[in-house]
């Protein structure tokens, strides 16, 4: 079989950006040498491991997961079944808090429920400062850890415990964090790929998915330092609710960032002086 006659049965299963990287894994080919070779004889190896992977991808499995790697902020990430797939509309939230930084002249940063560790890392490979992680799964900070530590070339201070308690009696500058918010009914609405991914942090609890926002928001004053920032990625359709919840905690300035497809993506406060 010729090249392009596998890529184009691939073709009537899946998208051409999968069909690629799956030729890409089995045949070492680029996209660049995926055209020069098109007529090329495939061997009966590369083409029994192209199938094995468009077998894992109708599966359902993200290719992220399948090739371990994932984009974010303009840097490689490596990402795993422990931990969230990072997508470009959380790099809103990364943008929202190099803005907020601004503010200080050595901003005190934590990237909370950081999963891959990819907000927590952009924000430190961008503005070249420490940013210290922390996650509720032992796992993912393992992920968190590794990708910082290979991205910046810094080591971070990574606490493993549920939201602040690792944190006791310490405060920042700037409070990142996309933590889970989706509601049980969104849930058993998404796409097979997301249900591949750990419900743990997807899951934000309570009929409108903000249980876990909610106890962020309350604790959050007593961890940050007088104007510092709490910033929240969450859904368009919880935005105003949080402005409520933020309100009532204190909170001042509170202001909302879209992202790329102009939808309302994070909101943050500040603490009054």
């Amino acid at each position: 079989m010729k090249l392009r006659e596998l890529k184009a049965e691939f073709l009537n299963e899946i998208d051409a950006v999968d069909v690629r990287m799956i030729i890409r894994m089995a045949s070492g080919f680029d996209d660049i040498a995926q055209i020069v070779h098109a007529d090329d004889e495939i061997d009966a190896d590369t083409e029994a491991k192209a199938r094995r992977i468009l077998g894992k991808r109708l599966s359902g499995t993200p290719m992220a997961y399948i090739t371990g790697e994932k984009e974010f902020y303009g840097l490689p990430f490596s990402v795993n079944e422990d931990v969230l797939i990072p997508r470009p509309d959380t790099e809103t939230l990364v943008d929202a808090a190099i803005e907020c930084a601004s503010s200080f002249e050595n901003p005190r940063i934590l990237d909370l429920c950081t999963g891959s560790g990819a907000v927590g890392t952009a924000i430190a490979h961008t503005l070249s400062v420490p940013v210290a992680l922390s996650d509720i799964s032992e796992k993912a900070l393992r992920t968190a850890t590794e990708n910082y530590s290979r991205i910046t070339g810094r080591e971070p201070e990574a606490r493993l415990g549920s939201l602040f308690e690792p944190w006791e009696g310490v405060s920042f500058d700037i409070i990142a964090t996309n933590p889970p918010y989706v509601t049980d009914k969104w849930y058993e609405e998404v796409d097979k790929d997301v249900k591949t991914e750990p419900k743990l942090a997807l899951i934000g609890g309570g009929d409108d998915g903000l249980d876990i926002i909610r106890k962020i928001i309350a604790e959050a004053p007593e961890h940050l330092n007088d104007g510092g920032y709490l910033l929240i990625e969450c859904d368009y359709r919880q935005i105003a609710l949080c402005a409520r919840i933020m309100e009532q905690a204190g909170l001042g300035h509170i202001a909302v960032k879209k992202d790329l497809a102009g939808k309302e993506r994070v909101i943050y406060g500040r603490k009054r002086t």
